[in-house]
């Protein structure tokens, strides 16, 4: 991703981008695909429902690719994207559950935030009778060493290269495709699909319209492409923008309406399964509830790594400076 001054100057590196804003005084934004969003007339809603919209999407994934991975976390999104290749009988070839499974319980508190995965995901994946094809990753049983993550690489700069989500399991996720792509696979074209994120309509200069956000779009390692892999951003992905339009033009509809909306989700997705269980979403960008863990690792290279990382961007440019940058603005 690049970000971007109003007077011309470009970074690739966030930490440096903030460096520039903190000297000049200037504010800066997210780049993210604008000559292909800005070719489109957001204010132009997609004939046909959202449910249409999130099947043609799916199918163009698959005509486009030889094998289809999917991220199920049991959340709305992707909940939202497998049923809407089960239901309409378009093949996935594998689903990939990523949790840290042996830190948590499966009953009580939930306090490593993995609930969705015992009370959504593997229930229904049984129901649908989707286990043969599913892969269970426990990423903590790679942090008994730093050389498992390719972040070890970098040494305290893993910061400036991960994204924009701090917490230990985004090295994981930044090496997805050497723990889920198969070797025979690996010559063939192979889409890891992500549901990232959900809309949210805003009101500003007395238009509705949307940003993208790069808390979003770098986040899970902050690779968008690995050798014949692409990661692909199922509701906002470039070469499929009308998912994401037609969901902006309900949610509008609704609020012009004054329709109680209590959340998205019950907006724009309309799930078969509805979820049993919503994780509590974790307060902090730098270390998340479900790799509290680490902290029991004082004496290891591993908890050396993580936390001199963090004391680089402390240097840099402050913890406090970690906001979330915006792409411009498109009216809907």
């Amino acid at each position: 991703m690049t970000y971007y001054f109003d007077d011309g100057k470009t970074f690739e590196s966030k930490i440096e981008a903030l460096q520039h804003s903190l000297k000049t005084r200037k504010n800066f934004r997210l780049y993210y695909f604008d000559e292909i969003f800005s070719s489109i007339d957001w204010s132009i809603e997609p004939i046909g429902s959202l449910e249409y919209h999130y099947q043609q999407q799916a199918q163009r994934i698959r005509d486009c690719y030889d094998r289809i991975i999917l991220c199920y976390s049991g959340g709305h999104d992707s909940t939202n994207i497998l049923e809407t290749y089960f239901y309409n009988n378009i093949k996935l070839d594998k689903i990939v559950v990523v949790g840290a499974l042996s830190q948590d319980s499966q009953f009580g508190a939930d306090e490593n935030h993995n609930g969705e995965l015992y009370h959504n995901v593997f229930p229904y994946l049984k129901e649908l009778g989707l286990e043969h094809i599913t892969q269970v990753c426990d990423y903590t049983s790679l942090f008994d060493k730093v050389i498992n993550f390719s972040v070890n690489n970098y040494g305290e700069n893993w910061i400036d290269v991960i994204g924009t989500r701090l917490s230990p399991h985004n090295w994981f996720w930044r090496d997805i495709e050497k723990h889920v792509v198969p070797i025979e696979w690996r010559k063939q074209r192979v889409a890891i699909i992500f549901g990232k994120d959900k809309p949210n309509v805003v009101w500003s200069n007395n238009k509705f319209g949307f940003c993208f956000t790069d808390i979003v779009i770098n986040n899970y390692g902050n690779i968008m492409k690995n050798e014949n892999c692409d990661r692909i951003n199922f509701y906002w992905d470039p070469n499929y923008p009308y998912a994401l339009i037609k969901q902006l033009h309900v949610l509008k509809k609704a609020y012009e309406a004054s329709i109680d909306i209590k959340d998205t989700d019950s907006i724009v997705y309309n799930l078969k399964n509805p979820l049993k269980f919503k994780s509590p979403k974790s307060p902090y960008n730098y270390l998340s509830l479900r790799d509290n863990f680490i902290i029991s690792k004082k004496d290891s290279d591993v908890y050396k790594l993580y936390f001199n990382g963090l004391k680089y961007l402390y240097k840099k440019v402050g913890i406090q400076n970690q906001q979330i940058v915006y792409s411009k603005f498109y009216h809907v």
